[in-house]
Formats: C-alpha cells, sequence, structure tokens
C-alpha cells in the first residue's frame, strides 16, 4: 500500500478509507492542502477544546512477509500530554481481530515513535496511553513502525485516532506519504 492522499480533492478521503466519530463531534478526519508533506495534499484531524476522539481508517491490507513495516509522514501540534494521537491494528490473527494499540499488538517502532504519555486528568479518550504529543520537532517526522510477525499472512487494518480532553485547544495532527514495505534478507546462491 502507499498512500499520499494526493489523488483526491479535499476534504474528501481516498477510496477505503474511512473516518469514525469515536466520542463527540468536533474531531474530524479530512484531506487538506494546508501543510502537506508531499504536495498537494495530506490527512489531518483538528485538535478542539472538548472531549472528543476520531478515527482514520485504512482499508484492508494484505501482509505476505514476516518484517513488513509501516512507514508515514507524521506532524503534531497537539496540547503536550493532555491531547494526542495513538496508532492501533485490526489483525486477525491477535484479539480476534479487535483493533489494539500497535505496540501492545506485538508491533515496535524503529524511529518516530510516541513520545508522551497522555494524562488521565481532564478525560481524554486516551487517558493513561503513549501517544503522539505536543510539537513534532521540525514539522513532519519519519514513522517507521515494525508490524507484528503475526501479520504476516493476514490482513489488516490500521487506525490512526486523534484524541482531545475538556480544555486547551491547539492546531492538530497530520499523516502524509503512508507505505507498506518489506525488507527481504538475501543469501547468495551457492552452486
Amino acid at each position: 500500500i502507499t498512500q499520499n492522499f494526493d489523488g483526491v480533492t479535499p476534504p474528501t478521503l481516498p477510496a477505503g478509507w474511512t473516518t469514525t466519530q469515536d466520542s463527540g463531534t468536533a474531531i474530524t478526519w479530512a484531506t487538506t492542502a494546508t501543510g502537506p508533506n508531499s504536495a498537494p495534499n495530506s490527512a489531518f484531524a483538528n485538535d478542539p477544546a472538548t472531549v472528543n476522539m476520531s478515527s482514520l481508517v485504512t482499508p484492508s491490507i494484505p501482509i505476505s512477509s514476516s518484517s513488513a513495516q509501516l512507514k508515514f509522514k507524521n506532524k503534531y501540534i497537539t496540547e503536550s500530554t493532555f491531547d494526542g494521537m495513538v496508532l492501533e491494528i485490526a489483525n486477525p490473527a491477535v484479539a480476534a481481530g479487535a483493533f489494539q494499540d500497535i505496540i501492545f499488538a506485538g508491533g515496535s517502532f524503529v524511529s518516530g515513535g510516541y513520545n508522551a504519555t497522555i494524562s488521565t486528568a481532564f478525560m481524554s479518550p486516551i487517558a493513561g496511553r503513549m501517544a503522539w504529543s505536543g510539537t513534532s520537532a521540525g514539522g513532519y517526522i519519519d514513522t517507521v513502525v515494525n508490524l507484528p510477525g503475526t501479520a504476516n499472512g493476514n490482513s489488516i487494518q490500521l487506525r490512526w485516532r486523534m484524541a482531545s480532553d475538556n480544555s486547551v485547544a491547539a492546531t492538530g495532527v497530520n499523516i502524509d506519504d503512508v507505505q507498506i514495505v518489506s525488507s527481504f534478507n538475501c543469501a547468495p546462491i551457492i552452486s
């Protein structure tokens, strides 16, 4: 899968990508032409000053390697340690296919991982969880995630969840240039 959100007219999401209102109605995932990593668009979710959570969900993605990685560009400007974004995976081989945090499901960050724990005060829907929160240094960062080995041979879905608490608004979060890649180790052929 490769998705740079450029083949649509904002605020439309690409075919197969969906958004859900998980708590409240004030956060909306949509494409935007404002501040993409690669022009013209990125996916964006705002950060309001009320209790809300919204998810951006990929279509089903078949994984055919035990070394598959998710790579994406990630920019966040949120109320530090109170509002933030998490990444979750639905994998039929784990937890009966229910969405789980990428780390609890067996994934690991290579770079650009979570940087804060969300406060348990002020009613954030992701209170107590590790997340991307505050301001990403220098704008977009490179996030690389090793997908769980159990994803191999299964079709997964990924979702980015943006959540806010009941005080202080900020700009929000952008993701861009999403791709699933596999690295292969090649052995020489001996004859």
